[in-house]
């Protein structure tokens, strides 16, 4: 749960306790077997605005959990940071980060993850390595994997432009080690997914 989560959580927390508080002060005051409908109204806008934002948090934390649980894992380095122009705190816009990765091909990738960050508030430091999750698409993150680890081909991934999927170019090849057959991007030194082993790729 990021910053403006929990933002909206607390403010969606304080709508409920007014509607309740609310609620029961109209039902001290009011006489007894009469309690007109109208007197409802005030509590329960209170109660439905809060729970309706406890609930969309509770929808997005729990698909941020599934894509981490069902998606495919990559190492990835935290190469800089973005504003989220959908979410805006204190009037300043959130910052997600920007990762650098490569995929199962062994091409270099850029993806965006909803970190969430207030601005200079606990962002990681550029660099260093963290945990990344796609699947159908979107992204996750553990951020309790956030280390100081060197990957193999590290500078590639902290200095190159990745490559645009479009522009990509795939073909069988086999691994001289293995004997395996995968597909693999031309221009490219690929790792074998079956023993690890890299090739390149020059067709």
């Amino acid at each position: 749960m990021n910053a403006a989560h929990k933002i909206v959580v607390l403010v969606g927390s304080i709508f409920l306790a007014v509607g309740v508080f609310v609620g029961i002060i109209f039902a001290i005051v009011a006489e007894p077997g009469k309690f007109p409908l109208a007197m409802l109204s005030l509590p329960g806008g209170f109660l439905l605005i809060g729970g309706s934002m406890d609930i969309v948090v509770a929808i997005l934390v729990h698909n941020k959990k599934m894509i981490v649980k069902k998606g495919v894992k990559y190492p990835a380095k935290i190469y800089g940071y973005t504003e989220n122009t959908s979410v805006k705190v204190n009037n300043t816009y959130m910052m997600d980060t920007i990762v650098h990765y490569f995929d199962s091909y062994h091409v270099e990738r850029e993806a965006i993850i909803p970190t969430g960050f207030t601005r200079g508030a606990g962002m990681y430091p550029i660099g260093l390595t963290i945990d990344i999750f796609e699947y159908n698409g979107k992204y996750g993150y553990d951020p309790d994997s956030v280390r100081d680890e060197r990957l193999p081909g590290e500078e590639e991934l902290m200095d190159d432009k990745p490559v645009a999927p479009d522009k990509l170019r795939l073909v069988a090849v086999r691994c001289p080690n293995c004997g395996s057959s995968f597909r693999a991007a031309t221009g490219y030194s690929s790792k074998c997914p079956y023993c690890g082993n890299y090739l390149n790729v020059n067709m």
